[in-house]
């Protein structure tokens, strides 16, 4: 049998398509084998990116929590005693505030400026940190309504003998407060340098003055006829009188410095005490008097919480 050459070289140029065929189909050139394998090395580096961020953020979130656990937030301090929100902050800011002692303003006719080394220095008073606030975080019982420190000195002429008291309930440490506020009046800066006499702690029936730190609703009590609001503080008498609120939270001018703001609030209410009214911001970026009401605005003074004025007003002063 004769085959046919046609038909043989048909034959066979059908196996040869489709041996060629079954090849091919596994076959990729180099171009395809190449983005593929990118793509999927993309996809990788993508799902570790996110599974780091993931652990990133998670360790974050973790030490975040950690953090908020182990501290005593001054903010949270202030909201458990006063329960006031931030429009209620706002409505009696910009109502009337306290006098005092009830002292017109009085121009200051000359400014003073210091460094910025010095106005940052000016916030501290040696062996006291007072940036802690003698904040504690066991609240004093109610067994008493009123809390002394333990210890106490006698009654003495020469000096101005001073009370400290603090009422229930808050997370301040009496002997702490007292130690604090000595040191602030007594600081070669301080209220004693200007009046050129010390300041002691004694018990309350022996003081000349009461220096009380409790809670708004008390201030407010304490503080009538003047108008405290809940969260301002003032000098009645021979009471000064510490509102807890802006001893844990300071005043919007001061920033964050707790430190500045304390001095200033003790200085600024036992001035008025020693018969000192009230002062304006004499030039911008000069120091704040120590009576501005700077709880209220510095008015771009600087804050300061050191009867510097007034020492100078002295040390100019006609016999």
């Amino acid at each position: 049998m004769k085959i046919n050459p046609i038909f043989s070289l048909f034959t066979s140029l059908t196996i040869a398509f489709i041996v060629g065929f079954s090849l091919s189909s596994s076959f990729k050139f180099p171009y395809e084998l190449n983005q593929s394998s990118k793509l999927i090395l993309n996809y990788d580096i993508k799902l570790d990116e996110d599974d780091q961020n993931q652990n990133f953020d998670s360790e974050n979130q973790k030490s975040e929590n950690l953090n908020e656990k182990d501290k005593i937030s001054n903010e949270s301090i202030a909201d458990e005693y006063t329960n006031i929100t931030s429009d209620d902050t706002e409505k009696k800011a910009n109502s009337i505030l306290p006098e005092s002692d009830g002292a017109e303003v009085k121009i200051t006719s000359f400014s003073i400026y210091q460094v910025d080394e010095d106005i940052v220095n000016s916030n501290t008073v040696p062996n006291i940190d007072i940036s802690k606030g003698c904040l504690v975080y066991d609240i004093l019982n109610d067994e008493q309504i009123w809390h002394s420190p333990d210890r106490l000195e006698n009654y003495t002429n020469k000096f101005f003998n001073i009370s400290i008291q603090v009422e229930f309930g808050l997370n301040l440490n009496p002997n702490c407060l007292a130690e604090m506020v000595a040191g602030i009046l007594n600081d070669p800066r301080g209220w004693a340098t200007v009046e050129n006499k010390s300041f002691k702690i004694v018990g309350k029936e022996d003081a000349d003055l009461n220096i009380v730190f409790a809670k708004p609703d008390t201030v407010d009590e304490l503080c009538y006829p003047l108008q405290t609001n809940g969260i301002f503080s003032c000098r009645n008498e021979k009471n000064v009188v510490i509102n807890i609120f802006r001893w844990v939270s300071g005043a919007k001018d001061f920033d964050k410095d707790l430190s500045t703001y304390r001095i200033y609030l003790i200085n600024h209410e036992v001035g008025h005490y020693l018969g000192w009214g009230h002062s304006n911001c004499p030039s911008d970026k000069a120091l704040a008097p120590v009576m501005m009401q700077q709880s209220k605005s510095t008015d771009g003074c600087i804050p300061n919480g050191w009867p510097i004025y007034e020492r100078v007003k002295l040390l100019y002063s006609s016999p």
